[in-house]
Parts: C-alpha cells; structure tokens; sequence
C-alpha cells in the first residue's frame, strides 16, 4: 500500500535524524558545548516533519480506518501502542525545549543532563516505535485491510503529499536533515 510505503520512507528519514540525535549528545558527553540552534533544529524537525507531517497520517488517515475496519487487536494496538508513543515523543520534545532554554539562561551541567535526558528519550521512544510500526502494525494494515480502505488511504496520503511538496515542507525538513548530518558526520 502506498500510504504505508510513505510511512516507512518518513521513518527511514526519522533514524537518519535520531542517528544524528546520538552524536550529538555524545559530543556533549565528550566535552563539547552544547549548540542548542542544532537541538531548536532538531526539535522544529521532530515537531514539525516527525508530528505534524508523518504523525497527522498516521493519526488521522490509518488509524482511524484500522480502527473502524480490523476493530480489536488494531484498536488496542494503537491506543495503548502507537498514540502513547507519539505522546512520549511530544512531551521529550516539549521537555527538551524546556531544557534549552534553561540552558541558555543558565549554562550549567545539570540543564545539559537534562537535555541529554530528554533527547535521548525521545531517541529511545522514536526508535522503538518505528520498529513496532515497520514491523507489525504496517504488515497488519497491508494484509487485513479491505481493499476498498486501502485505495482510500492511498487517495489520500498521494494528495497530502501533494500538498506538503507544494508548500515546500517535505524539502525544508529534508534539507535541516542533511544539514546536521553533514555537520554530525
């Protein structure tokens, strides 16, 4: 199913930025400073291409139509599973900003904890959620779903996509990306 594909393509882009996550905080743990506009640049990128781009497809294409179609195990699947992962991942984020700014007021080695803590977190919660959709919840949909439901999907997550192109979005998330993996070589 394309809707699914696209999601997978999302996630691949989702590591490629949790990997860069990893280096940084480990570069802080060597001693480097912290530079917080790359952790702004990771939270606008987790907010906005993580959540507001990948998530809204998730939460309001496929969801709702496993949900109303494969009922049971796809409903606790994904109220127990999947939406409690994407909220873990908003409350990192949201404590991670936090973070960031009690940084910037006051540089000690316990506001970097925390900014560790909570990029970490979201790393840790992002990674294994990816894994749990890649691997289980997308076959699932795949399979089971009716193929009526399936070409809605399609419909329109293709039209979403278009959308987001046009605007520009899919291409800035990408290009911050690209940036801080070059710069996290």
């Amino acid at each position: 199913m394309y809707t699914t594909e696209i999601l997978e393509k999302n996630h691949k882009n989702i590591m490629r930025m949790t990997a860069v996550v990893k280096k940084m905080c480990v570069g802080i743990i060597e001693g480097k400073e912290v530079d917080v506009e790359d952790f702004v640049a990771f939270c606008d990128f987790a907010s906005s291409y993580g959540d507001q781009y990948h998530h809204m497809k998730e939460e309001n294409f496929l969801f709702p139509e496993m949900i109303a179609k494969l009922k049971g195990h796809a409903e606790m699947m994904i109220e127990k599973g999947m939406l409690v992962d994407h909220n873990l991942g908003r409350a990192h984020i949201m404590s991670l900003r936090n973070a960031l700014n009690d940084y910037q007021e006051e540089p000690t080695s316990y506001n970097k904890l925390l900014i560790l803590t909570q990029a970490m977190g979201y790393v840790d919660v992002l990674e294994s959620h990816i894994l749990k959709e890649n691997n289980v919840l997308f076959p699932y949909a795949n399979k089971d779903l009716p193929e009526s439901s399936q070409t809605m999907l399609d419909e329109m997550t293709k039209s979403f996509e278009k959308r987001m192109e046009d605007q520009g979005v899919i291409k800035k998330y990408l290009y911050i990306l690209e940036k801080l993996e070059n710069k996290y070589q």
